[in-house]
């Protein structure tokens, strides 16, 4: 019963801990609507940047779930119990 709860402690823990790059994304949500009404000469500008910054904090987080994938079955084996087994 304790190794199943640990699988998900760790499970949840992996896949939340980029945190900072949702926070990123949301304060660059924010600048960019706000410079937007600011500059709306330049929106085409503000656009593309907002794009990149975003692009490149997707891919990062990409890798965070392909190494959580990794990490799955590895942790399955180790803290599942099978229910067959008792």
């Amino acid at each position: 019963m304790f190794r199943n709860i640990e699988f998900y402690d760790n499970y949840t823990g992996h896949l939340f801990s980029p945190w900072w790059m949702y926070l990123l994304m949301g304060f660059n949500f924010v600048l960019m609507a706000i410079l937007i009404f600011m500059f709306p000469d330049f929106l085409a500008y503000l656009v593309a940047a907002f794009l990149l910054v975003n692009g490149i904090v997707m891919v990062a987080l990409a890798f965070q779930v392909r190494s959580l994938r990794k990490n799955y079955h590895r942790w399955r084996k180790k803290f599942w119990v099978d229910a067959h087994a008792q």
